[in-house]
């Protein structure tokens, strides 16, 4: 079986992605990506850090977090200590002084919980873009979204996006709607979206993952759900939005990375500027 570090760069090089892109995108720093891909792991922080990074590497590029974390286990746990583990041995202290194990383990929880106070804001740095959602229906990434949607790519309008035929059913949109002319049935909410410009895109529906990919610019994509999106864009000026057939204001500026929740109550707050 082929090591870790080469199955990592090959999935990323399939995917024709650069570690500074995914450096940008991932928050994790360039330097810890270049260790992780060419196996250099005591470079890493160490412990649950380096599983959280190898985990966001492989969501980024695609593959299996449990098949890099399996083999990452391979490498680094010695033969001795995949079968069992022995207890650790408290050395005795020869001396008339012997603490009360009480005392010892109050002063470990206290070094303990002194750390994680100091480092919290590194801590948050590094895990707030993978486990944290928005509560309410904001653009996280850029507050002040662009007053002008970016320029279309060539052959589109900027009042009305071509619609383009369906693309041919395959395992990654077969849960795509076939046309945004259909009728909603109530309660049903339509997302539909142009490319204008290349953007790395991340869709959510009613709690699913139906869309993960680098779309180009031309590509349109629509999709219906019955309670909520989770939208993803790696270039919010480069997508134009849709909402139930309502053209919905520009969402960032290009190149800015932002996160949108869309449901029932949040339709009026997206598209009020472009229907107003």
């Amino acid at each position: 079986m082929e090591s870790l570090a080469t199955y990592l760069k090959s999935a990323r090089d399939k995917k024709k992605i650069t570690l500074a892109q995914m450096a940008g995108d991932t928050r994790i720093s360039l330097r810890h990506l270049e260790s992780l891909e060419e196996g250099r792991y005591g470079e890493l922080p160490g412990g649950m850090y380096n599983r959280a990074f190898l985990r966001a590497y492989c969501d980024y590029v695609g593959i299996d977090p449990g098949e890099g974390l399996a083999r990452y286990e391979v490498e680094t746990v010695p033969a001795g200590e995949k079968t069992t583990k022995a207890k650790p041995k408290i050395p005795q202290v020869n001396s008339a002084f012997k603490p009360h194990p009480l005392v010892v383990w109050s002063v470990m929880l206290l070094i303990s919980v002194t750390g994680l106070y100091f480092s919290r804001k590194w801590i948050a740095s590094i895990f707030s873009p993978y486990f944290s959602h928005p509560s309410a229906p904001k653009i996280v990434a850029d507050s002040t979204p662009d007053s002008t949607p970016a320029s279309p790519t060539k052959g589109s309008t900027t009042e009305t996006p071509p619609v383009l035929p369906p693309p041919s059913p395959t395992t990654e949109n077969a849960s795509e709607v076939p046309s945004s002319t259909s009728p909603l049935s109530p309660g049903t909410i339509r997302l539909e979206f142009e490319v204008l410009q290349e953007c790395w895109v991340s869709l959510d529906r009613d709690g699913n993952r139906v869309l993960e990919k680098k779309l180009e610019p031309g590509d349109t994509q629509s999709f219906n759900a019955t309670e909520k999106f989770y939208l993803v864009l790696g270039n919010a000026g480069g997508v134009r939005l849709k909402i139930n057939g309502k053209l919905a204001k520009p969402l960032g500026k290009s190149g800015a990375v932002v996160r949108v929740l869309i449901n029932e109550q949040s339709i009026k707050d997206l598209v009020e500027k472009a229907t107003g």
